[in-house]
């Protein structure tokens, strides 16, 4: 047999995604910080975390070069006053993540760096100077394509061909928006003024997505949750800031759907005094990355299977993941974790939360998908004294979702809200909300193929020895199978025996005419 390269094959290119293995590195993490003179001398230890956020990326020599941003939030009690204080430390670092060999073989290739805790520890070196070690973890996800040839149709030396009607992405664009998103957020009448800012947290959404006169539009938010001290105790805000921008990509027309995946790179949050002295207004910078994908569909009969009924002749097939048009997805999960500070008597919860880390994703046995991960879970709270103490732990959980089949990328998991209740003097039940909302391609196998190899010069034996023959077939037979293992043409047998359907339904005679 010789291979039949373009005599009279119409081929068609699919996406095809690629699988790359997530990249991850650690970063270390040291600070010896002495207390500015203002700060009351360090007396107990409240909580201490690390904050980690990719500001830069660029792809150069085979490797992603990034700037990393570390914020160190430190929350302690001084030995005079009960008052939470709170320290922040910024350092920044640089790194490079080299990319594995078959990225080189992606058609685009995009990729999402972010950071997270490891861990961090801090001590108390004298009641001015304290002790921060520890680590982030970079984590890179990466998503590309390669594209693929498959056969959409064949004519000549008597080929018969079977197909099925496909829709498929057949192009994907990708492109980057970075923004600063600055807006001021005022405490309302009814709320103390801020002293200081305990914890900040911010998470995005895309509310909207689409193409008008050849550009995406992007429409979204950033919800800014706040925990302050006032001069009564501890204060929470919520705030939230809308936005709106504008990605360029060539050739875009108004049908065309589009993913779009907001990262978050800094958050700063600047107080501003009023003439009274009190900080009821604050100037919040919020750095964004949206990650967009445009997506081009297509539809087509693509071949499934192809013989000679004169030549031999053997298809080459391959099982094909088509990458299937976007669809959106909002799946809601609710845990449940208990918390237990041993001898403390707990009379009051100001702030509960919980913190994705170490997500991963993989398939399940039965093909939907399993989430697993860990959650920081975190209750700043007061004793019978009203003395600020801590609970912290890490929980591991699992979230089966078996009607969701693997995707390329998933939307980020966070936890939309975590609501607490006092369960005993010395423990809280924190109820953590995970969602995973956005909008996810998926990949459908499909038996699809690639090539033929024919030889037009040979004949298949024995074809000249009758014009019509008779078989008994049986139930659940395909008319088409029935036609190839006889190489003959299915329209002719549906001919001679008046079928209708290609799946026999009873034990039946067919005339098995000869075609040339």
């Amino acid at each position: 047999m010789i291979p039949i390269n373009d005599w009279s094959l119409q081929r068609t290119t699919v996406l095809t995604p690629l699988h790359l293995p997530e990249l991850t590195q650690e970063q270390s993490v040291e600070l010896d910080y002495v207390l500015p003179d203002y700060y009351p001398d360090f007396f107990r230890l409240l909580h201490c975390t690390a904050e980690a956020a990719v500001t830069e990326q660029t792809v150069t020599d085979g490797a992603v070069q990034y700037a990393l941003r570390v914020t160190l939030h430190v929350l302690y009690c001084g030995e005079q006053t009960e008052t939470v204080q709170s320290v922040t430390q910024t350092l920044d670092y640089r790194g490079a993540l080299p990319l594995p060999p078959e990225a080189a073989d992606a058609d685009r290739l995009q990729i999402r760096l972010t950071g997270e805790p490891s861990y961090l520890n801090c001590r108390a070196v004298s009641p001015r100077r304290i002790d921060l070690r520890g680590a982030v973890r970079i984590r890179g996800v990466l998503c590309g394509e390669r594209r693929r040839e498959v056969l959409q149709s064949a004519e000549g030396l008597h080929t018969q061909t079977r197909s099925t009607p496909v829709r498929f992405v057949s192009e994907l664009m990708r492109t980057e928006k970075a923004f600063l998103l600055s807006d001021d957020i005022r405490l309302p009448d009814a709320q103390p003024p801020l002293l200081s800012v305990l914890r900040m947290q911010t998470a995005l959404t895309v509310a909207e997505t689409r193409v008008v006169a050849g550009k995406l539009v992007i429409k979204g938010e950033a919800n800014v949750s706040l925990l302050y001290t006032a001069s009564n105790g501890i204060e929470h805000l919520d705030a939230t800031l809308p936005f709106s921008q504008i990605a360029e990509l060539d050739a875009l027309s108004d049908e065309m759907p589009a993913i779009v995946t907001a990262v978050l790179t800094e958050q700063t949050l600047t107080p501003e005094a009023e003439h009274d002295g009190d900080i009821r207004l604050l100037h919040c910078d919020l750095g964004i990355v949206l990650q967009c994908a445009v997506i081009r569909t297509s539809s087509a009969e693509l071949l499934t299977d192809i013989y000679s009924t004169v030549h031999p002749s053997e298809p080459i097939r391959a099982e094909i993941p088509l990458l299937t048009a976007p669809m959106q997805i909002s799946e809601h999960n609710q845990q449940k974790i208990m918390l237990t500070k041993p001898d403390a008597v707990i009379t009051k919860v100001y702030a509960a939360w919980a913190e994705p880390r170490q997500v991963q994703s993989a398939a399940d046995a039965s093909g939907g998908t399993v989430i697993s991960g860990e959650l920081q879970c975190c209750v700043l709270a007061a004793d019978a004294e009203d003395h600020p103490m801590m609970l912290e732990e890490r929980r591991p959980f699992t979230w089966e979702l078996p009607q969701l089949s693997p995707a390329q990328a998933l939307p980020p998991l966070r936890v939309q809200s975590c609501t607490y209740m006092l369960s005993g003097s010395d423990t809280v039940t924190l109820q953590p909300e995970l969602l995973l909302s956005g909008t996810v391609m998926q990949a459908q196998k499909m038996p699809l193929l690639t090539d033929i190899l024919i030889d037009p010069e040979a004949t298949l034996p024995q074809r000249a020895q009758y014009a019509l023959r008779l078989y008994f077939a049986q139930p659940n037979e395909s008319v088409w199978e029935i036609a190839k293992r006889y190489h003959t043409a299915e329209s002719a047998i549906r001919e001679e025996n008046q079928l209708a359907a290609d799946t026999l339904t009873e034990p039946q005679m067919l005339l098995i005419p000869a075609v040339t």
